[in-house]
């Protein structure tokens, strides 16, 4: 089954531990995804190699385990477009524009094909359904609308569908006080309502942060 939805609201946290805040809202004093994406960098070679975390997030809820990045080498590519064209053979997709993978967790893969602007991404998901009964059924695929960007030692990601956004930090450069958050989350340039930082899910989840 293939539908377009949220990448991270939906698709990434569904099965995840999830801290819920406030639903967010819409409007005035937010930043829009050509907001975002205005003298936007992203080299995705400075990404990979590395274990990141998101440490701030302007969302219902968020991905709490680290995300690793990799450029989409021959073989995996291959073995990537292989499922999704037995899945759903009819799925336009642009394969030479394939740029990034993205693993926020296992079971799920995230191909990253570039888009129109630096940073932009169409963004497929396949996720595999491993809490059904074995034999496992196909996995789900998925497509978001994705925007990314570099800022000093950070990352940050949006979802253009409901305008969520999130601030990554490898896992060495993440702050560990609140204001440290804050601080370094506004270096990404986002407006939204109701910001929470990581510490927030520290109580529930220590054991797994």
């Amino acid at each position: 089954m293939f539908t377009w939805i949220q990448m991270f609201g939906i698709v990434l946290l569904s099965s995840a531990p999830k801290y819920s805040t406030v639903s967010a809202r819409v409007g005035q004093n937010r930043t829009s995804c050509e907001e975002f994406e205005q003298s936007a960098r992203f080299n995705p070679y400075l990404v990979i190699d590395s274990m990141w975390k998101i440490f701030y997030f302007w969302a219902n809820n968020t991905e709490i385990y680290p995300i690793v990045f990799t450029l989409p080498a021959k073989n995996k590519l291959e073995k990537f477009r292989n499922v999704v064209e037995a899945i759903y053979p009819e799925l336009e997709v642009d394969w030479h524009k394939a740029t990034l993978f993205m693993q926020p967790r296992p079971g799920t893969e995230v191909l990253m094909l570039h888009a129109s602007t630096p940073g932009a991404f169409r963004a497929l998901v396949k996720q595999e359904q491993l809490k059904k009964v074995r034999p496992h059924p196909e996995p789900l695929l998925k497509f978001a609308d994705v925007r990314m960007k570099l800022v000093d030692r950070y990352m940050g990601m949006m979802c253009c569908e409901d305008l969520t956004a999130y601030a990554l930090a490898r896992l060495d450069d993440v702050p560990t006080t609140e204001q440290e958050c804050q601080l370094a989350a506004a270096k990404i340039n986002f407006k939204g309502h109701n910001g929470r930082s990581y510490l927030y899910l520290k109580d529930k989840y220590a054991d797994e942060l």
